[in-house]
């Protein structure tokens, strides 16, 4: 006679391999560039972040084919600070683990820069003439957020997932959503962090990681972790 097991939770701190390298090069690059003499990583964060001027405005910016082609996607590996860049590990951890856990590294690694493109695409619709600096990886994990959110409310929520029941999950986005509005109009000060919240990029990724995952979700036996 067989005695059911109930399959236990999958610990969604217990991390899937492209997740880990992702985190791993986010912490590498940001010490690099904290570690480098100021006027040197000025001038990197300059080439290498996303700058809605650099694409909209002729002669706005010293035009540079590599910072045109690849800040669109180097600036999800640059972060304004420590806290920045631990706030958005943990959201990678906790919302991009389930979410690889359930497709392919390659499906994984489109959608994450797919949704960070999103984001980046979103915030210079807003601001398209701005030479203000798009840094971190927000727009990206944003997706990984309303990837599980679509997950999630659309139908039985699974093991991995970081959110039971719909109710849940749907108080979850509701606040995720109203908050990110929230910091976007009073900003960071409050928290010891310069700068703005760019909750446009927030909300482009948000949008690309739900639409997408209707085409990136096809089922795939769940990866637990390394």
């Amino acid at each position: 006679m067989r005695i059911p097991v109930k399959p236990r939770p999958v610990p969604i701190f217990n991390t899937s391999p492209m997740v880990a390298r992702l985190v791993t090069a986010s912490v590498i690059i940001h010490i690099v560039v904290v570690l480098l003499p100021v006027p040197v990583a000025i001038e990197l964060i300059e080439r290498f972040a996303f700058v809605s001027a650099r694409y909209t405005v002729l002669g706005a910016w010293q035009f540079d084919i590599i910072a045109f082609v690849m800040g669109p996607f180097t600036h999800l590996f640059l972060h304004g600070g420590f806290i920045h860049l631990l706030l958005n590990m943990a959201m990678l951890l906790a919302f991009g683990t389930p979410i690889e856990r359930r497709l392919s590294a390659a499906s994984f690694i489109c959608l994450y820069i797919l949704c960070g493109l999103a984001g980046a695409f979103l915030y210079a619709v807003f601001h398209p003439d701005t030479t203000v600096p798009l840094l971190g990886a927000s727009g990206a994990i944003s997706g990984m957020v309303g990837a599980v959110g679509r997950i999630s409310l659309s139908g039985q929520p699974e093991n991995g997932m970081p959110f039971r029941t719909r109710s849940t999950a749907l108080t979850f986005v509701v606040l995720w959503l109203v908050f990110n509005f929230i910091f976007g109009v009073i900003g960071m000060g409050l928290f010891g962090m310069e700068g703005e919240v760019a909750w446009e990029a927030h909300l482009g990724g948000f949008i690309a990681g739900f639409a997408l995952m209707s085409i990136f979700g096809t089922r795939l036996p769940l990866n637990t972790g390394l």
